[in-house]
């Protein structure tokens, strides 16, 4: 095509967009590319039937449309009616808590997946849906910012496998970011469980258990989001579809046995959450087993002398112990010595 490496500019003041006043939930980001020549710009929402009109015309070669936190149900219900894009699918982007999940409407695929990560030490779980057509891709994130700039660089440098490719390897790339996420917030997991476990063993308090429950909680999340993530790759690198290349579907389909590896990680990291658990329970019954045993002991030392403390401490008139001379002295030799074979008899028992 005589077109393929020069892009058609249908509205030139969009790329001053960024400089102007205005509501932002009417700005959109865009990058259009090929082999030899890449652009990026900010549009308005009226500007985007422009650029689908040159896709429809194969007067541009890819087009990827990311929108972030600046978009309403009025900025998706345009884009979708403008890409011709079933109601359902509307109403996936606008609901969030999504399960992540694949949609095959012939003309173009729709997938939610969940992208996730540590901000402030608070797991985020921000829903990205994904709409990829031939030749179009468009993303939907929760957030403001994303953790595809990666990719923006790769799709900037003149030559690279994703320039050379379609937009099916364009979601690829951008999956495989979210699965680069998911094992990055397990290393940081790995980590915090490393300290957890180092506290535990020496602690003499539960406060680590709150801990403990907070990053099952979280693995939680990540075991809850990856499984249906996996059959989401595992559909996309097995049926076929006009959307797709048959060269992408590998790159899936080691996708798929990434997400095992993430899934098998998190049920790792839980079984040994539930063993640090255990031995805090375990640390926590023993220091108080301790505890009990040297007051049994005490109590135990004391029960004869408290007894003879007793007996001679009965208001009796005839009591001929009373009497004697070194009756007081007798006694508490007495109990000394009772106290001291008792002591001795414990130790040599090994029981303090």
């Amino acid at each position: 095509m005589e077109n393929s490496s020069q892009f058609i500019q249908p509205n030139e003041p969009g790329t001053q967009l960024k400089n102007e006043t205005g509501d932002s939930r009417d700005k959109i980001s865009i990058m259009l590319y090929n082999t030899e020549k890449l652009e990026e710009k900010i549009i308005r929402i009226s500007e985007v039937s422009e650029y689908k009109n040159l896709i429809d015309q194969n007067e541009v070669d890819q087009l990827w449309i990311n929108l972030d936190n600046n978009y309403d149900e009025s900025v998706v219900e345009a884009i979708c009616d403008i890409f011709h894009i079933h109601s359902l699918v509307k109403e996936d982007i606008i609901q969030k808590g999504q399960r992540p999940k694949v949609d095959d409407y012939e003309n173009y695929v729709f997938i939610v997946a969940k992208m996730i990560y540590y901000k402030e030490r608070d797991l985020i779980l921000e829903q990205l849906s994904f709409i990829v057509g031939e030749r179009y891709l468009i993303t939907f994130g929760d957030e403001e910012g994303d953790v595809f700039d990666r990719i923006r660089n790769h799709l900037r440098k003149e030559g690279s496998l994703i320039r050379r490719e379609g937009v099916d390897f364009l979601l690829y790339s951008l999956i495989n970011s979210l699965t680069e996420g998911y094992f990055n917030v397990l290393e940081t997991m790995g980590e915090i469980i490393d300290l957890i476990e180092e506290k535990v063993l020496i602690s003499k308090t539960n406060e680590e258990q709150k801990e403990i429950r907070k990053i099952k909680k979280d693995l939680l999340f990540i075991h809850k989001f990856s499984w249906p993530l996996r059959e989401v790759t595992s559909w996309l690198a097995r049926e076929e579809s006009v959307v797709f290349n048959k060269s992408t579907k590998m790159f899936f389909d080691d996708l798929s046995s990434q997400l095992i590896q993430v899934i098998d990680t998190t049920d790792t990291y839980r079984e040994l959450l539930s063993g640090l658990i255990e031995i805090s329970l375990s640390n926590i019954s023993y220091r108080l087993n301790e505890v009990m045993k040297v007051l049994t002991i005490i109590s135990t030392i004391f029960m004869p002398l408290s007894f003879i403390a007793g007996v001679y401490g009965m208001n009796f008139k005839f009591m001929p112990e009373l009497n004697t001379r070194y009756g007081y002295l007798i006694t508490w030799l007495v109990m000394v010595v009772i106290a001291a074979f008792m002591v001795y008899y414990f130790k040599k028992k090994k029981w303090f």
